[in-house]
């Protein structure tokens, strides 16, 4: 059994952590922000970067991340509750073990936007697939565990926060634990 089995898609870890890293930086640049952080702009990567300088990018993800974390957790709860930055701890870990890929545009890509909302936006767009989100304030339910660790479920999340972010509102979107089994 591979490292994988239950999830849909290998890719998962990396679409989550990309995904994570365009929301905290949209988070931040937002107005109000929706988080207390400075990771993922200009000053705070360049600041990692001296730091960490093969990991930075993820070492902002993670920093801002933990304070995302806190603002879903009072927004959605925490008990049965499954969130962008509180994901299974089967993808959890495999975010943690994650390496810079060298071939992958991304973090150049999520720096050239950084700052630039509507640049960001356009980044998010993207990783909703085409699909659409009725704008939401505050805890928007999305489906349940097993619809989250899917690629559809993951495209959902993202046009939550896409269409909040068009909006200028907080949405904060979520997925129960199943507890038929």
């Amino acid at each position: 059994m591979g490292q994988h089995d239950n999830l849909e898609d290998a890719r998962l870890p990396v679409l989550f952590f990309k995904l994570r890293a365009v929301t905290l930086a949209l988070g931040e640049c937002a107005t109000p922000p929706w988080w207390g952080t400075g990771f993922l702009d200009d000053t705070g990567l360049s600041f990692l970067q001296r730091l960490y300088p093969r990991s930075f990018l993820k070492a902002a993800v993670e920093a801002a991340g933990r304070a995302a974390c806190a603002v879903h957790d009072r927004a959605t709860g925490m008990v049965g509750v499954y969130h962008l930055f509180r994901l299974p701890e089967l993808i959890e870990s495999e975010i943690l073990r994650l390496e810079p890929d060298q071939a992958d545009e991304f973090p150049a890509v999520l720096k050239n936007a950084l700052g630039r909302p509507d640049e960001l936006l356009k980044l998010l767009q993207s990783m909703c697939a085409g699909g659409r989100a009725v704008a939401a304030t505050g805890a928007k339910r999305i489906g349940e565990e097993n619809r989250l660790l899917t690629v559809q479920g993951l495209r959902e999340t993202a046009a939550v926060y896409h269409a909040a972010f068009k909006n200028h509102s907080q949405a904060f979107p979520y997925f129960t634990t199943d507890r038929s089994g």
